[in-house]
């Protein structure tokens, strides 16, 4: 049985933008920037060909997730950057593999993009810091995650691509 989780890949100019914060406070463990995503499901403990099969079923919709408006903490310990847009598509995906196991009690969707976790901090020096920026979501990632001394180490699995936004703004006129 492995972790898993299906996510919303971040693309590269804003893994770019996000490396220029200041991630050097030693109270944080911070997050591999390579292995930053957007969590739209957490499976937990399960079977990955099971769940590849019911994740290469989903019939998503490609979605603009807008990050910010600050650096915050969700939960105690989790310091993230707020991702919305992505509610819609977190409820497809979930629809899509909610009758496996792993899912029962899970959480609400909150979007967010995980930049560490405080450790022997009371509060993270990044926190209430302005973030803004946005980007298409076009695809779907199954990522394997197994934990380490390290800390995890996620492999995705398989990609799947999202049908486009029908854009109303520039739909032909007859």
């Amino acid at each position: 049985m492995a972790r898993a989780f299906i996510s919303a890949p971040i693309p590269a100019q804003v893994v770019v933008e996000l490396r220029r914060l200041n991630r050097s406070q030693p109270e944080v463990q911070w997050a591999n920037p390579d292995q930053w995503t957007v969590t739209l499901q957490f499976l937990g403990h399960c079977d990955i060909g099971v769940i590849e099969e019911s994740f290469l079923q989903i019939r998503g919709t490609s979605s603009t997730a807008v990050l910010g408006p600050r650096i915050s903490l969700l939960g105690r310990t989790n310091l993230v950057v707020p991702v919305r847009g992505l509610t819609d598509l977190a409820h497809q995906v979930q629809t899509s593999v909610e009758p496996h196991e792993s899912l029962k009690n899970q959480l609400s969707f909150v979007g967010h993009l995980t930049l560490g976790r405080l450790k022997d901090a009371n509060r993270a020096k990044l926190e209430g810091t302005p973030v803004s920026g946005s980007f298409v979501v076009t695809e779907l990632e199954l990522v394997q995650s197994v934990l380490g001394a390290g800390g995890p180490t996620h492999t995705t699995v398989n990609r799947l691509s999202l049908s486009p936004q029908f854009d109303y703004a520039n739909r032909p006129h007859f």
